[in-house]
């Protein structure tokens, strides 16, 4: 099976799925669990490119690049649904929902067909990541240990972050500043940018690997740019005034660093 065909199956799966989870959302009134489904997407999609594509790859390779694609699906997946399960509606999208009024229906099918394509676009790398009938060697170890890192990392921010908040829970202005969230105030994108870093070694030897060098930019964007920090911050600062404020200008926002000291 040509690349443009596992690609466009992998589509229409995705965008079948998306379209009944929008369908359970019409009736739950609650949109928020378009990002459970496509972190398992995710890993769902990718596992099967691997799963089809497996006579190109080194079975060593194979279960390694199977792995790492399975437990950062479960995590990530797993994490979301544990913050969203109970709850009233993300306020990203209680807030779409407003804003498109009587649209709201067809907006929300529209946004997740969109999630549809981002799930086969973060699965894509792995068709290139398998295109390696080598054992592993140097650059693999040192894609594994720059993964590594990143998914320690992200799986401690996320758990500094949860922790706080139930320590917390009965007041949303409480700034979290210990622990990674004390030296940038995304910790938690920062490491998964990390972690997507360590498919540039991975897959450098693998046919079409240069095409893994965009993803540092194209992800850093994603996160900095778009759906990440933008509405975070808009929302914390929105919530906790003065507080949020003095975070801003002492601590980095996406690169951990020291935090500078409180300027007036």
């Amino acid at each position: 099976m040509s690349t443009h065909e596992l690609l466009l199956y992998g589509q229409l799966g995705a965008s079948f799925v998306m379209l009944i989870g929008w369908i359970i959302a019409l009736f739950i009134k609650n949109t928020s669990y378009v990002d459970v489904l496509w972190a398992y997407g995710v890993g769902v999609v990718g596992l099967c490119f691997l799963v089809i594509q497996s006579d190109q790859c080194h079975p060593a390779r194979l279960s390694v690049l199977q792995g790492i694609v399975a437990v950062w699906s479960l995590r990530l997946g797993t994490h979301l649904l544990r913050r969203c399960w109970g709850k009233p509606e993300d306020a990203r999208y209680a807030y779409l929902r407003e804003y498109l009024g009587k649209n709201a229906n067809l907006g929300f099918f529209i946004f997740f067909q969109v999630q549809a394509f981002w799930i086969v676009l973060f699965a894509s790398p792995f068709l290139i990541l398998v295109q390696n009938p080598n054992d592993l060697g140097i650059w693999d170890h040192l894609g594994l240990i720059i993964w590594i890192t990143g998914f320690v990392g992200v799986s401690l921010a996320d758990k500094q972050l949860r922790m706080f908040k139930e320590k917390h829970k009965d007041s949303r202005k409480e700034v979290c500043n210990t622990g990674l969230w004390k030296y940038s105030r995304h910790p938690n994108y920062f490491f998964e940018w990390v972690l997507w870093l360590g498919y540039i070694p991975l897959g450098i030897l693998s046919n079409g690997g240069s095409w893994l060098f965009l993803i540092p930019p194209v992800l850093y964007l994603f996160l900095v740019k778009v759906t990440g920090i933008p509405f975070v911050e808009a929302r914390k600062l929105e919530a906790s005034g003065e507080e949020y404020k003095t975070y801003v200008k002492t601590t980095s926002s996406f690169f951990p660093r020291s935090p500078r000291n409180s300027v007036s």
